[in-house]
């Protein structure tokens, strides 16, 4: 499985959704839809070993949300989305700051949310917050925060994680959704309750995860005591990408896949 593979099977197109256009991937499978929101840094297409393990059996949407802050803003843009494309429920893979903007749109639209996957994501950012990191992200372009990252992800060892993230967050994430997303982490407040049951939760974290701090993990398994969890050794941040199998295992079993 290669992004090369799915952009020939499911190339991304532009959509609008209120007053925003949308750079998604469509896969028309059947089943209850299933909605993918990645984190700071990536694109739609970050999930493309899941959408291709998956695509011919659900109908899977893969979202480039728009550069807002407000997550209760990019919730409603979720779901202008999901209108647009007649989505009346759907289950919702989260990561990073996807799963937070996840858990808004299920405080807001849970009635349209059937389960819900929080994958090394967070529930209250605040531990990971401060003064000195948000005013070093406003007063930087977006270029200049781009730039600061493809540095970061090219001086590290030469491997097929390396090779997508320069692709996606070099090639096609635009720079002003990455300084967004990077601002938007250090402004996110608490997520207040969801209107879903913690039951319908798969949270799924990573014993080496550098970004979410062990405090923050068990912060998120306490929220929410009902839900399903794992752990995944050895995934870091982004284990649909560096554990495909276990990951995949996980979600396929959670959403009946």
């Amino acid at each position: 499985m290669s992004l090369e593979h799915l952009r020939q099977i499911y190339p991304v197109i532009q959509l609008i959704a209120g007053d925003f256009e949308v750079n998604v991937i469509r896969t028309g499978g059947d089943g209850r839809p299933i909605i993918l929101l990645p984190g700071a840094q990536g694109t739609s297409e970050i999930f493309f070993k899941q959408l291709l393990a998956w695509g011919g059996k659900r109908n899977m949407l893969s979202v480039t949300y728009p550069p807002l802050t407000d997550p209760e803003l990019l919730a409603e843009n979720v779901v202008a989305l999901a209108n647009k494309l007649q989505l009346q429920s759907f289950d919702i893979i989260g990561s990073s700051y996807g799963g937070y903007l996840a858990q808004w749109i299920s405080v807001k639209h849970g009635e349209r949310v059937g389960k819900l996957v929080l994958g090394n994501s967070f529930q209250d950012p605040r531990p990971a917050q401060s003064p000195e990191k948000l005013q070093g992200l406003e007063t930087k372009s977006g270029e200049e925060l781009k730039a600061e990252a493809v540095a970061r992800l090219a001086a590290m060892p030469d491997n097929e994680f390396r090779h997508t993230m320069l692709d996606l967050v070099g090639s096609h994430q635009p720079a002003s959704t990455l300084r967004s997303r990077m601002i938007a982490v250090q402004k996110a407040v608490p997520v207040p309750s969801l209107s879903i049951d913690n039951s319908r939760l798969l949270i799924i974290e990573c014993d080496n995860d550098p970004l979410i701090s062990a405090p923050m993990r068990d912060a998120i398994r306490l929220h929410y005591s009902g839900a399903k969890h794992c752990t995944i050794n050895g995934g870091g941040h982004y284990p649909y990408l560096l554990k495909p199998d276990e990951y995949n295992a996980e979600v396929a079993s959670f959403l009946e896949i």
